[in-house]
Parts: structure tokens; C-alpha cells; sequence
């Protein structure tokens, strides 16, 4: 199923995802009228909208499939080894180091293309402070939603809407971060382009 099809399947979706996307400073918001096959495009201040009802559905029954457990080579073949995590491990600090040493070594403007899209995703290892703080705030995420998961069982209970507005709540951070780096990666590389 691609990604626009899945766009347009309505209720059969867990999260409903918004037709839109980004160019410039604005958004594009695409509606298709039912008289017409034209695209009408209305341009959107890249502004903070409105707060917007979250359409996540929570199923009242959950399927379940009984699966023997996988024998010790079936699992060797299947998932990451001890040592496949260890050299993940190394690769990804000697690519922080390497990052770390051309970032800070080159003035900003002269940074490439290649050396911004190497660094997309490990932001938060350029910096020890910034990587402490980051684990730190994804404990307290964590923390906030078993609580108070724990608190509506032992109440008996149980409220999707103030677990899911705990999460969001807890995880903020988290797209505000990933909204902040996305738009300075657009700007810097548009920057690059002219």
C-alpha cells in the first residue's frame, strides 16, 4: 500500500495523517473539489494553528496469534547479535567523533550538503549535555506514561483520552525538537542551494 493510498483510506487508519505539505515558508494544503479534478491550493502561514482534536482510535479487542518460539539459530539468523549491537555502537561513536571534528573544525557557511545529511539523526550525540539531557527527558516520558497507566489500573479505570494527552504532554519536547531541526536543515540547505 503506498503512502497515498494509505492517506486516503479513512477510518481503517490508526492515526489520521494531514494532506499537506511543505514548501518555503508555508504549508500547501491540496483538496480535491468533488466537481472537479483540479488541484486547489490555499497557502497557510507556517504560524502555530489551533489545537485540533486528535483522531487515534484505540480498539476495543486486540487479535492475537500464537507463534512457537523461534529455535537459538532461527534467532541468530533473525536478530541482532550481541557483537552486531557492539559494532553498531562503534560505528556510531566513530561517526559522532568524525562529525563532532568537521563541524567544529569548518566555519558554518562552508559546510556541505554531504556533512549536514551525515549528521541528520545523531544531533543529539554532538553534544555530551545535549545526549544526557535528552535521556533524561525521554525517562520522565517514559515515567509519565507507565504512571500513569499504573494509576488508571489501580483505579480500575481506565481513560485512553488522559493517557494519550499525558503522552503528548510528556513528549512535546520530542517534536518541537524534530519540528526545530527540520526547519533548520530546510533553511540551511535552501541556503545551499542559492
Amino acid at each position: 500500500m503506498t503512502p497515498e493510498s494509505t492517506m486516503n483510506c479513512g477510518n481503517d487508519l490508526l492515526v489520521d495523517f494531514p494532506t499537506s505539505r511543505r514548501q518555503g515558508q508555508i504549508f500547501t494544503v491540496e483538496s480535491t473539489p468533488s466537481i472537479s479534478t483540479s488541484e486547489e491550493q490555499t497557502n497557510i502561514p507556517l504560524s502555530p494553528s489551533p489545537p485540533v482534536k486528535k483522531k487515534v482510535k484505540f480498539s476495543e479487542v486486540a487479535d492475537m496469534t500464537h507463534v512457537d518460539f523461534p529455535s537459538s539459530s532461527e534467532l541468530r539468523q533473525r536478530w541482532y547479535t550481541a557483537d552486531d549491537k557492539t559494532r553498531f555502537k562503534r560505528i556510531l561513536a566513530r561517526d559522532v567523533r568524525r562529525m563532532i571534528s568537521i563541524v567544529s573544525s569548518t566555519p558554518g557557511e562552508c559546510l556541505s550538503t554531504e556533512v549536514l545529511e551525515a549528521c541528520v539523526g545523531i544531533e543529539i550525540f554532538l553534544s555530551r549535555d545535549l545526549a544526557q539531557r535528552t535521556r533524561e527527558k525521554r525517562a520522565r516520558h517514559m515515567i509519565g506514561v507507565l504512571n500513569e497507566s499504573g494509576r488508571q489500573g489501580r483505579s480500575e479505570r481506565i481513560d485512553d483520552e488522559r493517557l494519550s494527552r499525558v503522552s503528548e504532554k510528556t513528549s512535546r519536547w520530542a517534536r518541537d525538537r524534530a519540528f526545530e531541526l527540520a526547519v533548520g536543515y530546510w533553511e540551511l540547505f535552501r541556503e545551499m542551494e542559492e
